[in-house]
């Protein structure tokens, strides 16, 4: 019989057992039969976990949209994406949506998730290695690209990949800075969501850069080099023939965060860190940021670090439009952030705080599960504040 080892590894060798030696016909049946059951194991616990989030979906559901308690959801209770597929999801047309309805939803929804998140993932590693040569070939005509510039010396994470028009222009143009997202520990100026943006703004009339910073260490490193690369892109506004003036950012998760301490952390020179071109500014005059950390709750730095670093310590009237964009479910970034911080601007009289607020699930990929609609936003959004 063979010994205990990886669940890969002790089914093959049993398969080899059954098959190379001899036994009755009856064991030899109870020995398949007993293979199918150990297979069976991390297939149930499979299925436990998705009837389990199904059900979460489906309370969920109701107690965000069922206003009578009535156990269904009306179509004239209905939000969100239920609202928009309601004939959809209503199966019997019944003008209600019950629990069996909500959760054959929640299992198609769960489903979709999960292919969604393999597909990210499967991205991300295919973009994170991205090469040259890779990168160029997505350049469209009419673009042209210059590919790992160093912002400042020394490490190799500050560097940057830089898009812009190939033709010539009599009027310098505005800016756009990309920043991944990733935690402050992962991720790379080429995935997808970053460099693809940046490449198709530059084809319609933005100069535009995606950055790389230092990962791993302390998040104020991160807010330091992102400055840096506004500061120099600032000081190559000649060279690239930009207006220093109308520099917009794009984030997701830590690069939103990272997005809005260039909006808002101007007055506090700390935050510059020791890199070069400090006779610039490293403010933007336009942020998008997705699912934002802006408390920076449950962070390792110290108290006065984690202030330092945190969005909701630089409330100002004086603060760049804004269009941020999140969603209620998200359990990697807590709504609540976005709430917060944008009560708290409104509160104190910033002028121009846009906020997208969803409902139907989309979690922390809010932007790319929304993007038919948050894509138009965001351009239009960059079209008034940069360019107009």
């Amino acid at each position: 019989m063979p010994e205990h080892g990886s669940l890969k590894q002790t089914m093959s060798e049993w398969i080899v057992w059954v098959a190379s030696t001899k036994a009755s016909g009856y064991e030899q049946s109870m020995r398949f039969k007993l293979i199918i059951a150990i297979l069976m194991v991390p297939m149930a616990a499979s299925v436990a976990r998705s009837q389990g989030t199904a059900q979460e979906r489906v309370e969920n559901w109701l107690a965000q949209m069922d206003a009578d308690n009535s156990g269904t959801i009306e179509e004239s209770e209905a939000g969100g994406q239920m609202a928009r597929n309601f004939n959809r999801i209503d199966a019997n047309n019944d003008g209600s949506v019950d629990r069996k309805e909500l959760t054959a939803l929640a299992i198609r929804f769960g489903a979709q998730q999960r292919s969604s998140a393999n597909r990210n993932q499967n991205a991300a590693r295919e973009q994170d290695s991205l090469t040259d040569a890779q990168v160029i070939q997505r350049v469209p005509q009419g673009v042209k690209a210059e590919l790992n510039i160093p912002y400042r010396e020394g490490h190799e994470r500050w560097k940057l990949d830089l898009f812009m028009p190939a033709d010539e222009s009599a009027e310098p143009r505005p800016a756009l800075v990309f920043v991944h997202g990733g935690g402050w520990r992962s991720g790379d100026k080429r995935r997808g969501g970053f460099l693809n943006p940046a490449i198709e703004y530059a084809a319609r009339g933005y100069v535009c850069i995606t950055v790389n910073y230092r990962l791993g260490g302390p998040i104020l490193d991160c807010v330091q080099d992102v400055k840096c690369a506004v500061r120099w892109l600032r000081a190559h506004a000649d060279t690239y023939n930009l207006d220093p003036d109308r520099i917009g950012a794009y984030g997701n998760s830590a690069g939103a965060h990272l997005v809005t301490m260039l909006g808002i952390s101007y007055t506090n020179n700390d935050l510059e860190g020791d890199g070069p071109w400090q006779s610039f500014s490293s403010r933007v005059q336009a942020v998008v940021a997705s699912a934002t950390p802006t408390s920076m709750g449950g962070r390792t730095e110290t108290d006065s670090s984690t202030d330092m670093i945190k969005p909701m310590s630089y409330i100002t009237a004086d603060a760049p439009p804004f269009l941020l964009v999140h969603e209620e479910s998200d359990r990697t970034v807590p709504v609540s952030n976005s709430d917060d911080f944008v009560k708290a601007m409104k509160e104190v009289g910033a002028k121009d705080i846009n906020y997208k607020r969803y409902t139907d699930g989309s979690g922390h990929g809010v932007f790319q599960e929304n993007i038919e609609e948050t894509g138009p936003l965001m351009e239009a959004f960059f079209e008034r504040t940069l360019r107009k």
